[in-house]
């Protein structure tokens, strides 16, 4: 399960560097075309459109399975490390929980609205609304994973930089 999750990870961090990649060199071809020589490429737009949504989709469902989104964490600091680990699992379930849900509703309104055409394109919405059921099944994939594998590293990582942050607090007021 370890490599199953590190391979996805580092398969989806290689696609979200591509998308990134393609947004800026999209963007700085269409910024030149349209300042240089006053012209632009038909449904560039939509396009860059769609690769941010593709890539937050993706992008969320990686920062959910490395349990790097907005947390509040008082409360799991107080708890013992057996009991902080139960937690975890428990807000991962329910995050997982919440996305298949989310998955789940979202075929359903693909289903209705999908069929509407993009109008520079012509493709049919359902090419950007299904970025929702893959981002969310993404992430309910990563709850599953992590879950599964472990959170200690969250935790020890969460301590290195503390400890690092402290120290170079440090530093900077013996000068």
């Amino acid at each position: 399960m370890k490599r199953l999750h590190a391979a996805l990870t580092c398969f989806l961090e290689g696609l979200i560097c591509i998308s990134f990649l393609s947004l800026f060199a999209m963007v700085i071809l269409l910024v030149g075309l349209r300042y240089i020589f006053n012209s632009s490429v038909s449904g560039a737009n939509e396009i860059i459109t769609i690769l941010f949504i593709y890539t937050t989709a993706i992008g969320s469902a990686i920062a959910v399975g490395q349990r790097s989104h907005i947390s509040i964490n008082i409360f799991e600091e107080k708890l013992s490390q057996k009991s902080a680990k139960y937690l975890a699992k428990l807000q991962l379930t329910l995050v997982g929980l919440i996305n298949l849900i989310i998955a789940w509703f979202s075929i359903t309104w693909i289903s209705q609205t999908g069929n509407n055409l993009m109008p520079t394109l012509g493709a049919t919405r359902s090419v950007v609304q299904f970025s929702i059921p893959l981002g969310c099944g993404l992430a309910a994939l990563y709850c599953i994973t992590s879950a599964i594998v472990g959170l200690d590293k969250k935790k020890e990582r969460d301590q290195i930089q503390a400890s690092s942050n402290f120290n170079s607090r440090d530093q900077e007021h013996s000068k």
